[in-house]
């Protein structure tokens, strides 16, 4: 049985800015329901801000470089769209691509 519940669970210790509903419910429902309410965003894990400029770190060479420095990729789930960056740097994707590149034309 799937049932909507509107108020925040009473062991919920995590609230929207509004304080009316818990974060979870914002982060399902907020597109539609919490306009006046700013949402919490979460913050990426692999991202850091060094002298103004966000950066972000390559999980391939392990370098933190600037968010420029990564492709844009939008993946779609269950009819939303995320706008995300690529986990590899520019310069290892191209890296892997030339070397993918090269064992096809020896093949």
């Amino acid at each position: 049985m799937n049932i909507h519940q509107t108020l925040p669970r009473i062991d919920c210790t995590h609230f929207a800015k509004c304080g009316k509903r818990s974060i979870a419910y914002c982060w399902r429902y907020g597109a539609r329901e919490c306009l006046s309410c700013q949402l919490v965003k979460r913050k990426p894990k692999n991202r850091v801000i060094v002298d103004g400029v966000e950066r972000k770190r390559c999980t391939h060479c392990g370098k933190v470089l600037p968010l420029h420095r990564f492709y844009d990729r939008t993946i779609v789930r269950n009819g939303k769209s995320y706008h995300l960056k690529t986990s590899w740097c520019r310069l290892c994707m191209s890296d892997a691509q030339c070397e993918r590149n090269k064992r096809k034309l020896t093949a």
